[in-house]
């Protein structure tokens, strides 16, 4: 044997005692292994590896690149150990946690192990997470490579008192999550692990999170669980949130009472610039006068994929989801009954100046009262800004004494634009009533209602491509012919520039075209 074979594989024999050394990488590790070698081998030792590295003509920097051996010899020895914590962890949910996710807990608390990877991962929220200060750059690399992601520090709410301190700034102790220890910050990430009851009553009201001067700025995430026992009675501002410029995603409002006069809502408030609202459901009764909405009261951010399925007995500019909008609704809808007391009441907004698109309304609008008075539509009361591909197919009643009643919109006002939209349900009113809106002075263009009603109360000569239909043919059971001799169907006109509309296919919107994303 050659004396240059002969030393390579002498190497090869020693590399796995370098596997795990970090020092290489300029980065702290898990272990000194720079300490552990130092000890382990003599200089003598030392001077012989670098000798014979030198002879098979291997560089430490070859050795240590990023591509070098022992730098994949690391990583391939770190994922290996990794994936084992990973199928402990899965075995120990398996035999000893009724087959039920870890939601948070050490490496020490889960699965008994006392080595320093217990000083670096974490199961939070259900996932295993590393603590960034805790490892190397390229440990980091490593970790994120295999999806392991670092830690958000979130905390775990499991009962109502709990809740109730959020935003407090207090130190607290959760005893369900092994008797951690969490801040909780008005800008800290909270996660429910379970329904919870607030527990509230007239003698002892729910106070809303956020403030005008320090509103919440983190993320609460309710993960479909329900909140009960929320109750107010009087005043304004009322909410689960006060003010918010944070995000809030996958609550829903269940089992409680709220009667109060300006900015009221189940959810928010008022929903601040950037702020976000997604995925959230109220189902709880309100009453109110102004600036209402099953939601949030005023929006200045983003509401999406939000449900309101409670009984509303509102004023003036209020609606179903929204009470004024500033900014963007999408992908929301209303399915519950709404009472009007005045103006400016719509199934999704009462007053719009933002953007309402994908939104569709399936609970009637009634108003009883001779003091019901004007615009009210099944998506937006009074619009000054943009709807788009909605559609009403509940029942919009005025009566004797009201003006400005429309499928889609009460009042399309000079800068207003509803396109692409349809309404199905009966409009009733006094005057200016029409199947997509009462009254029009702005733009309407590629809408569609059924033939029992007109197309606008006033300001027809600012529709266009827009047509009164039968019920056949927005159910597309009939072929639809055009002014040119041209046939094409409902499903064909809603979509001519974007498609964004299917057929019913399972029979969730009595036959009529639903939007793609609530299919």
């Amino acid at each position: 044997m050659r004396e240059r074979d002969r030393k390579s594989i002498e190497i090869d024999k020693m590399l796995p005692q370098f596997t795990t050394m970090n020092v290489i990488e300029g980065q702290a590790g898990l272990v000194n292994y720079s300490s552990l070698i130092f000890y382990s081998l003599t200089l003598n030792n030392i001077l012989n590896i670098i000798v014979l590295l030198i002879l098979a003509g291997i560089t430490i920097n070859t050795l240590s690149s990023d591509n070098g051996a022992i730098i994949n010899a690391s990583k391939a020895k770190f994922r290996t150990e990794i994936r084992d914590i990973e199928e402990k962890i899965e075995l120990e949910e398996i035999n000893h946690n009724n087959g039920e996710d870890f939601q948070f807990g050490s490496l020490k608390d889960l699965i008994g192990r006392e080595d320093a990877y217990n000083e670096i991962l974490y199961m939070e929220d259900g996932k295993l997470v590393y603590i960034e200060d805790k490892v190397s750059e390229k440990q980091a690399e490593w970790l994120e490579e295999m999806d392991i992601q670092a830690k958000q520090n979130i905390i775990p709410i499991y009962t109502g008192e709990q809740f109730k301190k959020i935003g407090t700034g207090e130190e607290i102790t959760i005893e369900e999550a092994g008797g951690e220890i969490y801040q909780f910050n008005i800008d800290s990430h909270y996660v429910l692990q379970n329904d919870i009851n607030l527990n509230c009553s007239e003698e002892n009201q729910w106070m809303p999170i956020g403030t005008l001067s320090n509103p919440f700025k983190g993320i609460l995430d309710g993960k479909n669980y329900k909140i009960k026992g929320i109750y107010m009675d009087g005043g304004e501002h009322k909410a689960l949130f006060n003010y918010n410029s944070g995000k809030i995603q996958n609550v829903v409002l269940d089992d409680g009472y709220i009667n109060a006069t300006n900015y009221i809502a189940g959810i928010v408030a008022i929903n601040n610039a950037n702020a976000e609202i997604i995925n959230c459901i109220n189902q709880v009764e309100i009453h109110a006068t102004y600036i209402t909405g099953g939601i949030v009261g005023r929006n200045y951010g983003l509401v999406e994929n939000c449900e309101n399925r409670a009984y509303l007995e509102l004023s003036s500019n209020s609606g179903g989801i929204c009470g004024d909008n500033r900014n963007i609704i999408r992908r929301c809808f209303n399915s519950s009954e709404i009472l009007l007391i005045d103006w400016g009441i719509g199934g999704i907004a009462g007053t719009n100046f933002g953007t309402v698109e994908e939104c569709y309304n399936l609970g009637n609008i009634l108003a009883p009262t001779s003091y019901a008075r004007y615009s009210k539509g099944g998506i937006v009361g009074s619009n000054y800004g943009t709807i788009t591909r909605c559609y009403n197919l509940a029942t919009v009643t005025g009566n004797t004494s009201n003006w400005n009643i429309g499928g889609i919109a009460g009042s399309n006002e000079q800068n207003g634009i509803i396109g692409f939209s349809y309404n199905a349900g009966e409009v009733i009113g006094y005057n200016t009533v029409g199947g997509i809106a009462g009254n029009t002075p702005g733009t309407i263009r590629h809408c569609y209602t059924i033939d029992t009603n007109a197309m606008a109360g006033s300001g027809t000569e600012n529709l266009e491509n827009c047509l009164q239909l039968s019920e056949k043919q927005m159910k597309n059971q009939e072929n639809i012919k055009l002014e040119d001799g041209s046939t094409t169907t409902f499903l064909a006109l809603l979509n001519k520039e974007e498609e964004y509309f299917m057929e019913d296919t399972e029979n969730k919107n009595n036959e009529y075209p639903v939007l793609k994303q609530n299919s």
